[in-house]
């Protein structure tokens, strides 16, 4: 198995995405950093030695061109985690302006498609390659129609098109041996979620520490879960580590995926 020489985070700047650069940046990595805010990526670097990259994730020609000068500066990307994200604001769909709901979807799954397909033609050549796409519980959990969810529509949906979308690559790429997987961090407080559940925030139970996405994406680098490419992985609630020897069994109960099972 052969982790990753070069790496690319998105959403790298603060929060999830700047602890999965710093894991992987003290390992020895290349590790670029993408996201908005120069500041916060120039400090990143300053603490981690990744190399800052701002760019918007929903701009196709920002996106090219970022990700070419990364293959012409430090070589072809063999990992990449698309973890840049939006939750978008409150409140019920029909209260949400047009713009501010398909926001969350341009970040979340275009981002998510124009990041994956910058990296995957060098990385299906080269016949070697994971995509780690960040997704949440919030894809399938089920909704108190009494009570609604705190949780937007347009995030949910994002977020359950992430999976799907990771299921479809994984299958179209695993001939060329590049793998892909969606993972969930659990409840990770930041200022995203603080927007959502400022309420349960001093919850001891909720939250999740970033350190474990890190982890998790640190042992998928390893390859000690290719069998499982396409699969859906929780970072906090799953025993990841045991899934090495459970592989068969995922596949044949068609577990971790994102299925409508009917009665």
């Amino acid at each position: 198995m052969q982790t990753s020489s070069v790496a690319v985070v998105t959403g790298a700047s603060r929060g999830i995405g700047a602890v999965v650069t710093e894991r992987l940046a003290a390992t020895g990595r290349t590790v670029v950093s993408v996201g908005r805010s120069v500041e916060q990526l120039t400090e990143l670097a300053v603490r981690t030695g990744a190399v800052p990259l701002a760019l918007d994730v929903t701009d196709a020609a920002a996106v090219a061109e970022g990700f070419a000068r990364i293959e012409a500066d430090f070589g072809v990307p063999n990992l990449l985690v698309n973890n840049a994200g939006l939750a978008g604001p409150p409140g019920v769909t029909w209260e949400q302006t047009p713009a501010d709901w398909w926001r969350v979807f341009e970040v979340n799954v275009l981002g998510t498609y124009l990041c994956s397909r910058a990296v995957l033609p060098a990385m299906v050549e080269g016949g070697i390659g994971r995509i780690v796409n960040v997704s949440s519980n919030a894809a399938f959990f089920p909704v108190d129609h009494d009570a609604g969810s705190a949780i937007n529509s347009a995030y949910m949906a994002s977020k359950a098109a992430v999976i799907r979308f990771t299921e479809a690559l994984a299958g179209e790429a695993a001939g060329a041996g590049v793998r892909a997987f969606a993972i969930s961090p659990g409840m990770v407080k930041t200022d995203m979620t603080a927007q959502i559940f400022a309420a349960e925030w001093d919850d001891p139970e909720l939250w999740s520490p970033p350190e474990l996405t890190a982890d998790l994406v640190e042992f998928i680098d390893s390859g000690a879960l290719d069998a499982l490419s396409g699969r859906y992985i929780h970072a906090a609630r799953d025993d990841w580590r045991s899934l090495t020897v459970k592989a068969g069994d995922v596949l044949a109960a068609d577990a971790h995926t994102l299925r409508v099972r009917p009665l």
